[in-house]
C-alpha cells in the first residue's frame, strides 16, 4: 500500500510522524477507511429499517400486545426465564413518571448492551482476563476552530498526544461540525473524585462547573493555544479491561452475547471488531 510520510508537526502542538495509507486508486480495497461515530451509525440503521416497514416506538406508544415490526425505546431487560417453546424477558419501562413492567416471549434474545451488559449478568457469564488497567475519563466537546485547522493542516482520525504539561488520545469524529472525544487519565483532572462510588452525574452545579473548567484546561495544555470556541458537552469516567466471557451464548443457544458484551478490550486498534 503506498503510504505518505508527513514531517515534525509542530513542537507546540503535536510532535512526532504520521503515516497513513493513501490508497486513492482502490488497490487495496474498493472501500475507504472512514471513522464515523456509533451514534450516527444507530440514526441510519433506524431511517433503514423504518424503510423496510419497522416503526420505532416510545414506551408511551407501545400499548396493546402485538409487537411485531416494532423497535420499542426506552426499555431495560430485568429478567431472563427459559420456557419450552423459548425464553421469556421482563423488561422496565418510563411511563409518565412511573416505572412499569412488561413481559415478552422470543425464541432468540442478543445481548449486545455494553461492557456492563445486563444480559450476561442475568444469564450468569462471567467475564475472563485482565480487568482495571486504567481509568480514564472521555471528554466530549466541540470546537470548529479546532476542526477547520486540523482539517487543512493535519487531517486525521486518531492523535496520540504527548508534551510536558499533559498526555492524551483525542478522537476527531468529524473535522468539519469540530465534533471531538479527548481520552485522559483521570488523575490528570486534579481534583477528589473517586469513581465508581462517585458518579459525575451526581456533582452538585459549582463543581460540575469546576470540572469543565479542567477539562478546557487539559485541552488547552494538549493541544498548545487557546480555543475560544470549546463547548464541552459530557465528561463520563471508564475503566479499560481486557476481558472476554466464558462463553457466547446460554439457554440452549436462546441467549446470544455480541460486541461489548461478549468482549472488552482497550480500545487502541480496535478497528471495528467491536461489531
Amino acid at each position: 500500500m503506498p503510504v505518505s510520510l508527513y514531517g515534525l508537526w509542530s513542537a507546540k502542538m503535536f510532535f512526532g510522524f504520521v503515516i497513513f495509507p493513501t490508497d486513492f486508486d482502490k488497490i487495496v480495497s474498493p472501500i475507504s477507511v472512514a471513522h464515523f461515530s456509533q451514534y450516527k451509525l444507530m440514526n441510519l440503521l433506524l431511517e433503514r429499517l423504518e424503510k423496510l416497514g419497522f416503526s420505532v416506538c416510545s414506551p408511551s406508544e407501545t400499548e396493546g400486545s402485538i409487537w411485531n415490526r416494532k423497535i420499542l425505546m426506552g426499555h431495560e431487560c430485568i429478567s431472563i426465564h427459559p420456557t419450552n417453546e423459548g425464553l421469556k424477558v421482563g423488561t422496565s419501562y418510563l411511563k409518565e413518571g412511573e416505572m412499569e413492567e412488561r413481559e415478552f416471549h422470543c425464541s432468540i434474545l442478543v445481548g449486545s448492551d455494553g461492557a456492563r451488559s445486563t444480559v450476561r449478568k442475568l444469564v450468569d457469564i462471567d467475564m475472563k482476563g485482565e480487568r482495571n488497567l486504567q481509568t480514564l475519563v472521555s471528554v466530549h466537546f466541540l470546537s470548529k476552530d479546532l476542526g477547520q485547522y486540523l482539517l487543512h493542516e493535519r487531517p486525521g482520525m486518531l492523535f496520540f498526544i504527548f508534551n510536558p504539561d499533559a498526555i492524551g488520545v483525542l478522537v476527531a469524529h468529524d473535522l468539519d461540525q469540530g465534533e471531538f472525544v479527548l481520552q485522559v487519565e483521570q488523575l490528570m483532572l486534579n481534583i477528589p473524585y473517586y469513581s465508581p462510588q462517585q458518579k459525575i452525574e451526581d456533582f452538585s452545579f459549582k463543581d460540575m462547573f469546576n470540572l469543565i473548567q479542567v477539562c478546557e484546561q487539559i485541552i488547552l495544555k494538549l493541544v498548545g493555544w487557546k480555543l475560544v470556541d470549546v463547548q464541552v458537552l459530557d465528561i463520563k469516567p471508564w475503566v479499560m479491561h481486557a476481558e472476554v466471557a466464558e462463553k457466547y451464548v446460554s439457554h440452549n443457544n436462546r441467549v446470544i452475547l455480541v460486541g461489548d458484551a461478549a468482549h472488552r478490550f482497550p480500545p487502541a486498534g480496535g478497528f471495528g471488531k467491536y461489531f
